[in-house]
């Protein structure tokens, strides 16, 4: 068959894929793109894939090319269990609240999983489901998984699997499936009645965001916007935000947003898991750069050094060397005489096992009645800035690094909560603050790029991106990066390098 000639024909289809589909194909994968098409063309007939996708593009989709063109893009690759952190906030935090408040009420739940693919989410959301309420009877299961693609939903609505989409599953997930004499496993029927499919493109304009009659409790979309252009990714959570039941919660992947501001959601971080929880309009929304969590500050001491908010978070320090001491005259915070105080672990951590159940408010207070510490004083800034009451916010910050004006987690946690109030110039000067005093402070360099190409300063965020790069060229690809909600190297890489091209 004749490839495509020219890139213009792929150029013009690339933006037909973008408008019908919401995949973005940039200009370097052109490539795979034509490889992906190809197949199809020979399949039609023609052996020129240029005249074929011109053929395409001539008249409106019919529902038969739409699947056609949806099978051929949107392959997907899923198993069960998929990102276990998310799926153990689902099951410990999530869902256990939910299933309280209806016990006394309407005995309805309501879930929608977003781009299902063949249906090892949807089925894993019901399994976790039906653990936590141990008897269905009575209860009203709404579990609805949709995708693009028809084929991956035939799958889906089979129920049956091989051994490749078990990798990495708990032993006790076979108990929810029978062994057919081909070898293959089969969903129990309890768990199958739970869950129904439907053809559903995100990408389509509708006046009815939720495909779910009443409005989905909980929204799974992982995966599906890490090629989606980012006024359809913006659109897409949009959409999902008026599809959520007030109090509602969307997952997501952490790499899917890089620094696009999430509207209308708070943020909460459970142990090392990330989840948006919808605003309920008594506070700003928060605008969460999700790639990029922000750090607590670590006391001088070096216990709790560059803790995250989470039970079991790994340690930026264990991870970069020790911060070098600034030059004489280095425009950093003046520091104050501030009497210490006694250290109280035990108050941090009653504080920081609050915040981890979203009792932002609850939390600050026990934080600042133990003592007046930077560790102290930096948990309850960051319950401040979840809360959106950004001037508090920062005053408490700036107390703690008037405390610890040394500790470069400091200055990157007052940079993230200078930029969720809008004061891009007042966060970038916070970031170079923390990079003065880590030349390796990986995380604020992402941080730096995004800020620079939101600002339109190109070059400077070529900079700090590829400062970012050199430092992840170091780690192993499969390496986690600690303050990552389970980012490896290789993922921030191909992020970073994804929005460069962009």
């Amino acid at each position: 068959m004749a490839q495509s000639q020219t890139s213009a024909t792929l150029q013009l289809f690339a933006a037909f894929v973008a408008k019908e589909l919401g995949l973005h194909f940039r200009k370097d994968r052109f490539a795979e793109l034509a490889q992906k098409m190809a197949p199809l063309a020979q399949q039609e007939g023609v052996d020129d894939l240029d005249r074929f996708l011109l053929q395409l593009m001539s008249a409106p989709l019919g529902k038969e090319r739409l699947r056609l063109l949806a099978g051929a893009l949107t392959i997907g690759e899923t198993y069960f269990l998929r990102d276990p952190k998310s799926y153990r906030v689902l099951e410990e935090r999530v869902l256990p609240e939910l299933v309280a408040a209806r016990r006394r009420g309407n005995r309805t739940i309501r879930i929608w999983s977003a781009g299902c693919s063949t249906g090892e989410e949807p089925y894993s959301i019901a399994i976790i489901l039906s653990r936590v309420l141990r008897d269905t009877t009575g209860w009203k299961i709404n579990i609805l998984g949709t995708d693009l693609n028809e084929h991956a939903l035939e799958r889906a609505r089979l129920g049956v699997y091989g051994k490749w989409s078990f990798r990495n599953a708990p032993g006790w997930l076979m108990n929810y499936f029978t062994q057919r004499p081909d070898g293959s496993f089969e969903i129990a029927y309890g768990i199958r009645e739970m869950v129904r499919f439907g053809h559903l493109n995100l990408a389509e304009e509708t006046d009815t965001p939720s495909p779910i009659a009443g409005g989905a409790d909980v929204i799974f979309c992982r995966n599906v916007m890490l090629y989606f252009r980012e006024e359809q990714i913006e659109k897409t959570v949009a959409r999902f935000r008026s599809a959520l039941r007030p109090g509602g919660w969307l997952f997501m992947g952490p790499t899917e947003v890089d620094h696009h501001r999430v509207e209308g959601f708070t943020c909460h971080i459970f142990d090392g898991a990330l989840a948006l929880k919808r605003s309920d309009g008594r506070h700003k929304a928060t605008r969460a750069a999700l790639s990029v969590p922000a750090a607590v500050p670590a006391p001088l001491s070096g216990a709790h050094a560059g803790q995250v908010i989470g039970r079991n978070a790994t340690s930026i320090a264990e991870k970069r060397p020790p911060a070098r001491k600034p030059a004489p005259g280095a425009e950093l915070p003046a520091a104050q005489a501030i009497p210490d105080a006694p250290q109280s672990p035990d108050t941090l951590q009653q504080a920081l096992s609050l915040f981890e159940t979203g009792a932002y408010e609850r939390a600050a207070e026990v934080a600042l009645a133990g003592a007046q510490q930077a560790e102290h004083l930096a948990l309850a800034a960051r319950c401040y800035a979840n809360l959106g009451r950004y001037d508090e916010a920062r005053e408490l910050c700036e107390r703690s690094i008037r405390l610890e004006r040394l500790n470069p987690h400091s200055h990157y946690l007052l940079s993230m909560i200078r930029e969720q109030a809008g004061d891009d110039e007042g966060a970038i000067t916070s970031l170079k603050h923390a990079l003065y005093l880590d030349h390796d402070y990986l995380l604020a360099y992402f941080a730096l790029g995004n800020l620079f190409r939101k600002r339109g300063e190109r070059q400077e965020a070529e900079q700090s991106f590829g400062n970012a790069l050199r430092l992840l060229q170091r780690l192993d690809p499969n390496e986690a990066i600690p303050d990552t909600e389970g980012m490896t190297a290789g993922m921030l890489i191909h992020l970073i390098k994804g929005i460069s091209r962009g």
